[in-house]
This record gives C-alpha cells, structure tokens and sequence, in this order.
C-alpha cells in the first residue's frame, strides 16, 4: 500500500492506494502522524478511490484524526469510495460524522 500526502495551501489530500490492512493500517498510522504535524490545515480529504478493504484498526486511525482536525475547527471528508467500503461506512454511520462519497 502507497500513500500520498498532496497539501496546496490549507487543503491536504491524502491518496490511498491499495488496502488498509494490519500492515496498511501501520503505513496509515505514520502518514497520519506525519500529517498532525502539518500547521494550518483547514480541509482534508481521504481519496481511498483504490481501497477495497479496511480493518477496523484502520477506521478507528481515520476517526482518530478527525478528532484531530475538527479539535482544529478544520473539515474532514472521504471520496472516491467503493460501493462495499460505502456500505460499511454507512452501517457504521461514519457518514454521519463526516461526509462520504462514493
């Protein structure tokens, strides 16, 4: 799994590619931490356009840094989501935390 951090200004797009699992799920942790370090962000967007699975571990990082950006009054949202992955976030009510779209 590759994550790319794209920042242009107070906008950061983190791009996922490939699936959050045990090992992705770690690779995720540090791009997050790297990303907490980050000052001035506003908006952030998770673009998980090629992941087909998440573990929890790696729903409960995404939650955990948006307790970090909205502790920042910044934005956080998810696209390019798969159906399945969308159907998930759903059930768990993710969408009402955060806006999701596939």
């Amino acid at each position: 799994m590759d994550i790319e951090l794209n920042r242009q200004g107070e906008d950061l797009r983190i791009v996922v590619d490939g699936n959050i699992d045990s090992e992705g799920g770690r690779k995720l942790g540090e791009a997050l931490q790297e990303a907490m370090g980050m000052e001035g962000l506003k908006r952030v967007v998770f673009d998980l356009s090629t992941v087909r699975t998440i573990t929890s571990s790696g729903i409960g990082k995404i939650m955990n840094f948006f307790k970090f950006i909205d502790g920042r009054k910044g934005s956080l949202s998810v696209e390019g989501i798969s159906e399945p992955l969308y159907k998930q976030f759903l059930e768990i009510h993710l969408d009402r935390i955060f806006p999701v779209r596939r």
